[in-house]
């Protein structure tokens, strides 16, 4: 490493540091910006000198605030009971016996991101790290180079299988991905158009066997690096700008090579692995919306609607384009119908905030309506054991009550939900959304419901009457 041959290297320290930012290994970041920082001369420095002891002071500020971050662990108390995963899984069994019908079950989802997810896991675990034979205080990495691509899969299938069990699970993952990127020699501090321009030298000089798993591990890289980053610390700023560097390179590399068959340019430019990117960009967005609210949010509401509105349109062209090839029954779910149900569910969540910043009543109550609407569409998306079917009912009858629409109408929309509760809650009674006050929230609605219900039956209300706030 030149840093060890030459201490006083800059450039050296600076790479080193830029390398460790990748990997969001924040205290070994700030050793090395610090270092390139010392290894600076100390007085009269030239105007390039004084330019790179800013940059370095500056990303030496970023990552000890990052280092001192909490990090909020993405798993619930394991005594508390099985967790969604554990359910579905042993529920297999039973379903492919059950047959075709009951190919409509969200465990199959979540049972298969497991499986991806817990692979990518077991991976890490397996890597090995031995003193280099020849070299003095250096080391060899021995692992399995599919690591990331489990991992990735799994967030892809369905991103609640996102857990953390195990204290030093941070660290197996950065040695993880140190380990590929070495071995494949990815991008793993380059910018998006960096790394384009350098992908297709080495395709020209090395071909696609070099290029494809290159550009995969980065890819991968860039994904995972999101999911912690906007999940695990609680940045979604930072976890939207990933996302998207990840989805601008696949939809690049899916017309620059658009004849190139998957056998060569790989499974990253795949409509379905799209399709699995532009969800979880499209999910961090709104989470980065929320905390930057209103209509001068540099996470705009209108470019909200718009990627939802591209991922709806993905799904559609999915869903007439697919092909004979054989997939496990949660594929589909995966890759076509729960994204079609959170670019719904987007659209809800747009027309509730349209609502609440409009100062005219009646656009008010029509945003409400079409709220309720996209919410209803993306309920029906999922299997009735699946949480979010429940939930985006919930929305649903948060909507119509703002609206003021008939009390017909809110006691439909509890009908459906009380019919799903109980067989959500065989699988998905423990979760993070069931953590943040799901079931209550539920409750209250169906309460609502009862009440009304009540004020019918004794000639109280009508029907018709609109449902009173």
């Amino acid at each position: 490493m030149a840093t060890e041959i030459d201490p006083g290297y800059v450039k050296g320290w600076s790479r080193l540091a830029a390398s460790r930012d990748a990997l969001a290994d924040w205290g070994k970041s700030a050793h090395a910006w610090q270092q390139a920082l010392d290894a600076l001369p100390k007085t009269k420095l030239s105007p390039a000198e004084r330019q790179q002891k800013d940059q370095y002071t500056a990303c030496l500020r970023a990552a000890n605030a990052r280092s001192n971050q909490k990090i909020v662990p993405l798993s619930v108390n394991e005594k508390a009971g099985k967790f969604p995963w554990q359910i579905a899984t042993d529920m297999l069994p039973e379903l492919r016996k059950a047959g075709r019908e009951r190919v409509s079950s969200s465990a199959w989802v979540i049972a298969s991101a497991y499986e991806d997810f817990n692979n990518g896991v077991e991976m890490m675990k397996g890597m090995k790290k031995t003193p280099h034979p020849g070299t003095p205080g250096a080391f060899v990495y021995h692992g399995n180079l599919e690591g990331l691509t489990h991992l990735s899969n799994g967030l892809m299938r369905d991103d609640r299988v996102f857990h953390i069990n195990q204290a030093n699970w941070i660290s197996m993952y950065n040695q993880q991905v140190y380990f590929e990127v070495t071995a494949r020699k990815a991008w793993d501090s380059e910018g998006l158009e960096t790394v384009k321009e350098l992908a297709q030298k080495r395709l020209k000089e090395n071909g696609w066997d070099d290029v494809r798993p290159a550009l995969a591990v980065t890819v991968r890289a860039w994904i995972m690096r999101a999911a912690l980053e906007g999940g695990l610390r609680e940045q979604p700023q930072a976890g939207v700008e990933y996302y998207r560097r990840a989805l601008d390179l696949v939809e690049w590399g899916r017309v620059i090579w658009k004849d190139v068959p998957k056998s060569s340019r790989g499974a990253i430019f795949q409509h379905s692995f799209l399709i699995g990117v532009r969800s979880l960009y499209l999910k961090m967005f709104m989470s980065a919306y929320t905390t930057d609210p209103g209509l001068n949010s540099k996470f705009p509401l209108e470019q909200l609607k718009e990627e939802a509105e591209d991922l709806l349109k993905e799904t559609d062209i999915a869903l007439k384009t697919r092909d004979n090839e054989p997939v496990d029954p949660g594929f589909i779910s995966s890759f076509i119908a729960y994204p079609g149900g959170l670019g719904h569910a987007m659209l809800g969540f747009y027309h509730v905030q349209s609502a609440r910043y409009t100062s005219d009543p009646v656009e008010r109550m029509l945003s409400f309506v079409k709220a309720a609407g996209e919410y209803t569409s993306a309920s029906s998306k999922y299997p009735e054991d699946d949480e979010l079917r429940a939930w985006y009912l919930n929305c649903t009858m948060d909507c119509v009550r703002n609206a003021g629409v008939p009390i017909d109408n809110f006691l439909m929309v509890a009908f459906g939900l009380r019919d799903t509760v109980p067989k959500m809650q065989k699988i998905w009674a423990i979760s993070e959304l069931a953590l943040g006050g799901r079931d209550q929230k539920i409750q209250a609605n169906l309460d609502k419901a009862d009440e009304l219900m009540k004020l019918v039956a004794d000639k109280t209300l009508r029907l018709e009457d609109p449902v009173p706030l």
